[in-house]
């Protein structure tokens, strides 16, 4: 290497060395002389009239991998993206607000999106041209092709940028629609084009490739059939049709469990399948998919009988993903990673001196896969066989071609349910299919030892995002109510998890979060932040009944309501998804779901639901919600699949909350059973508020006037009982358990 080109490496190095981003600092030694988001790119820029080259992705993401080796770490293309272009680097799970601006740009230009998204930009931040992955042929092409164009036809181009943006201005000041907005139209809607595109064969909707989303698809399902299956007004035909929704979201669920998208032997589950049958994934692990997949899972298991096998399943998914995150995600502190790489080191073979010295590639799911000859040196060729029959092993490898484009998993098997217990104990005549189980069991722990003693994890994203920890909040929430033999454990993880954020991404003294942590905390919190968060403090506050996660909740949500809200009636108001910054050209209301819910839909929940914790400001947040539906009219009306959590929100809150006082100690057993009977119950528009004679809810009371009449004709020696207040009127107290749950909304036959 030339003194020169060691030079320039060094301050390339630097450059993004300094960066807490686990994405930029996978770039940090890149050929590329990378800026990060922010004004000393844009000057830069400007100064030398130059285009900029922004980068966005993840660092769990294969094709970003793929894209860094073919082009970044390139000499020859770095030095064309050097002399031609200002090169940014953004982590989209840092920057959603840069992120969610351009791919809005990407997917109007294309037709879709994806990471890693390449966009091409003017110095004033204007995009002019945008794509996802590139092959490096390709990509120099159009390098050459776009700088000549800068060069050529400039102000065209300047032209060009400036238009895209007016334009996308317009289309986010979507005037509210004329039409009355009708949630029971829309949710009708979504269920008829979900049932349209459900896979009767794989689950799943659509073909190929396979994304859980349960924001989009399963958790509507689910909310769906428990609001229509415990009216007991619920017509016949809308019965049946609540059923189906169930049965669909359950069977998706089931195929998630039984395909290769689920790490059989560690746990957990990848971002999404590259085929139809969820066989094949791209093997990142996300710690948002953990988390809704956990919520769901709960959700559709009190949908069904508790001895059914179903709902056995649908708890072992729970159990699964729970027992993955507090083992492989969880920080010393009690915060959550973000998520674990598709790719990793191929492990060394046995005799490693003659690789020393040479360097090796990462391959995506080289943690994962197992080639036939390996398992049965691991296992033994009497278990490997069967093993290998329950989880569909073949000697040449059982991954299609097609489906591997790089030819990583050649050779190799991804593990899948194939076939049941009850076909495996058949084809080797066991007797019965509890040794089949031991067996299985016995292999699955001989090859988790054998991964981790002997190849290399993939790598940790071990920043701390605060949305994705409140989503996880919630979910451990629910999993410390419905989970048998995990109360404890979930509650624990969550309040850890509650109390990380607050220690390190919050200040107390402006209200403010972070959006993440890692070596600090990171950039200025988005919307999501709040609204999750929110959403996980209410959560861990019905579970717990620590008074303290309410009240922080609330602080957060007028503090969002500071940051977010548009009070403007010309656009119907609502909320923004972006934080205020001067370099993200556009505020967008972007209430759509995606991989996540949006921000406005989990903010319309936290609403409602705040309205009856903190009742006397009740008009104030029914108008902040009324807000978000008006400002999302025209979608709801013509697109209302891309809201679904938005409908969601509205389907719970026409079905009327009900708040559940609780009154007695925790400790008590005959308080315990009250909770029990609400907690096994699917009941989505419940607000459970929790009154501890010997600890009563003092702050709670300041926001809640009936809490405030309760406590003060509290009395401690009164015995457990619970009131059931609709509309703001209260029942008497019920002290009778089962008198109680006679009257709990039941899902019915």
């Amino acid at each position: 290497m030339s003194t020169t080109t060691a030079a320039t490496t060094s301050r390339h190095l630097n450059r993004l060395a300094v960066a807490k981003s686990p994405y930029l600092l996978q770039h940090a030694e890149n050929p590329v002389d990378w800026y990060e988001w922010g004004p000393e790119a844009f000057k830069k820029a400007k100064e030398e009239d130059k285009p900029i080259f922004l980068s966005v992705g993840y660092s769990a993401c294969h094709w970003c991998h793929v894209l860094a080796h073919e082009s970044f770490e390139d000499e020859v293309t770095a030095k064309l993206m050097n002399q031609h272009y200002v090169n940014i680097k953004v982590d989209r799970e840092e920057r959603p607000d840069v992120d969610r601006l351009y791919m809005t740009f990407l997917q109007s230009m294309s037709g879709g999106g994806g990471w890693p998204m390449s966009v091409w930009l003017t110095p004033d931040l204007h995009p002019f041209f945008a794509g996802t992955y590139f092959p490096k042929g390709r990509f120099r092409d159009i390098l050459s092709k776009l700088a000549e164009l800068w060069k050529d036809d400039h102000d065209r181009v300047v032209a060009s940028g400036k238009s895209v943006i007016e334009q996308l201005q317009a289309a986010s000041k979507m005037a509210p629609s004329d039409s009355p907005i009708s949630i029971s139209s829309s949710a009708s809607t979504i269920l008829a084009y979900l049932t349209r595109r459900y896979d009767s064969i794989n689950g799943g909707f659509g073909g190929a490739p396979k994304f859980p989303s349960p924001a989009q698809t399963t958790h509507f399902l689910a909310r769906y059939a428990a609001l229509k299956l415990t009216n007991s007004e619920t017509d016949r035909d809308t019965r049946e049709k609540a059923k189906k929704a169930r049965d669909m979201a359950v069977t998706t669920m089931l195929k998630i469990w039984g395909g290769g998208i689920r790490d059989v032997v560690g746990g957990g589950f990848a971002r999404y399948s590259v085929d139809e049958r969820w066989h094949v994934p791209h093997f990142e692990k996300m710690l948002y998919d953990q988390a809704q997949l956990l919520t769901t899972s709960l959700e559709l298991s009190l949908l069904l009988p508790s001895s059914s096998p179903n709902c056995s399943t649908l708890h072992a998914i729970a159990a699964n993903i729970l027992t993955y995150t507090a083992r492989d995600l969880l920080s010393p502190e009690g915060g959550f990673y973000s998520a674990e790489d598709a790719d990793s080191l191929p492990a060394l073979p046995e005799s490693s001196a003659r690789v020393i010295g040479e360097k090796r590639q990462k391959k995506e799911g080289a943690f994962y896969v197992w080639t036939s000859q390996e398992l049965d040196d691991i296992l033994g060729k009497e278990w490997a066989e069967v093993f290998g029959y329950h989880f569909g092993v073949k000697l040449g490898g059982n991954v299609d071609p097609e489906v591997d484009r790089e030819g990583h998993l050649t050779g190799q098997n991804v593990l899948y349910t194939a076939h049941s217990v009850e076909e495996t104990a058949k084809k080797f005549n066991i007797a019965s299919i509890e040794e089949v189980q031991i067996m299985l069991d016995g292999c699955l722990s001989m090859l988790m030892v054998y991964r981790d003693e002997h190849r290399p994890r993939p790598g940790l994203d071990d920043k701390v995002l605060t949305c994705w920890n409140g989503l996880m909040i919630s979910a451990l929430s629910k999993a410390s109510e419905v989970l048998p033999s995990y109360e404890k454990r979930a509650i624990e993880l969550a309040e850890n998890a509650a109390a990380f954020i607050h220690k390190h991404l919050y200040d107390s003294t402006t209200g403010e979060l972070r959006r993440s942590y890692r070596e600090g905390p990171g950039p200025q919190g988005q919307a999501d932040d709040y609204a999750f968060l929110i959403q996980g403090l209410l959560d861990l506050y019905e579970a717990n009944g620590k008074e303290e996660y309410v009240v922080w909740a609330v602080k957060l949500q007028e503090k969002m309501d500071e940051l977010f809200y548009d009070g403007s009636e010309e656009e119907g108001g609502g909320y923004y998804a972006s934080a205020p910054d001067e370099h993200v050209l556009i505020r967008m209301k972007d209430a759509q779901d995606g991989a996540e819910p949006s921000a406005v839909s989990v903010t319309l929940y936290n609403l409602q639901r705040l309205a009856h914790f903190a009742e006397d400001r009740h008009a104030e947040y029914q108008a902040k919600a009324d807000s978000i539906l008006r400002s999302n009219s025209q979608l709801l009306e013509h697109a209302p699949f891309a809201l679904a959590t938005t409908v969601s929100a509205g389907m719970v809150a026409d079905s009327g909350y009900r708040q559940y006082i609780v009154s007695g100690a925790p400790s008590d057993p005959h308080t315990q059973r009250l909770l029990a009977g609400i907690r096994k119950a699917p009941i989505l528009n419940r607000v459970l508020i929790h009154v501890n004679p010997d600890d009563p809810p003092k702050e709670l009371a300041k926001l809640n006037g009936t809490i405030k009449s309760l406590l003060d004709g509290l009395k401690k020696d009164e015995k457990p009982n619970v009131r059931v207040c609709e509309n703001f009127t209260c029942g008497l107290p019920v002290y009778d358990v089962m008198e109680f749950e006679e009257g709990l909304p039941k899902v019915g036959v």
